[in-house]
């Protein structure tokens, strides 16, 4: 069984032998930790004008004919003095936080390997100078920490970066999906709209 005091004890071992660069890509996924969160989080369309978060979730998620948010939709809309750029408006309001959070997730999330990478110079440049003392005592004792740096490192930007790559391929795709609903959505409002019209 594993305990807290284990943990504890593993993960003071990975901070000495890591050193600085494993306590910067903990910090960064934190960072990338907040970023996923916050998109997940704007993806479940908080702040949707019109109808509530749950009504848009369910128009946009759900292929199934929701006739009453609909016509709630669509009266708000024949109220507005230029429909199709009231419903863009909406579009901006329900989906510009995502667009702008999403770009930086993955530019975080791609900088993960590259910091485990600097992990592995840094590492390496500690074992060659292991190799080039010959006063100190115990060499090896430097070329294996040197090693056991380049190695700690680079596995961390990558067990940081490729899981997270995926959940925000993920959560993009989804985010597609709702855009691509909402277009559809869009189309059919107008064409009701321009039909009720005439």
């Amino acid at each position: 069984m594993i305990s807290f005091s284990g943990i504890v004890t593993e993960l003071n071992l990975l901070i000495e032998e890591g050193g600085w660069v494993f306590l910067a890509l903990i910090a960064l996924a934190f960072g990338i930790a907040f970023a996923l969160l916050s998109i997940w989080n704007a993806s479940r369309l908080p702040e949707a004008p019109v109808l509530g978060a749950k009504e848009w979730r369910k128009l946009l998620h759900s292929h199934q004919e929701l006739p009453r948010t609909r016509e709630r939709l669509a009266s708000s809309l024949k109220s507005a003095p230029d429909p199709s750029r009231r419903l863009q408006e909406i579009g901006q309001e329900l989906f510009a936080k995502t667009e702008r959070r999403l770009p930086f997730a993955f530019i975080l999330i791609s900088a993960a390997p590259l910091i485990g990478l600097l992990g592995t110079v840094s590492g390496m440049f500690k074992t060659f100078r292991g190799m080039s003392e010959t006063i100190a005592a115990s060499p090896v004792d430097v070329i294996s920490e040197g090693i056991s740096e380049a190695l700690i490192t680079t596995q961390t930007g990558l067990i940081i970066g490729v899981p997270t790559y995926i959940i925000c391929a993920f959560l993009k795709s989804r985010h597609e999906e709702l855009i691509l609903n909402f277009r559809r959505l869009e189309s059919q409002l107008l064409q009701s709209l321009s039909s009720s019209t005439t």
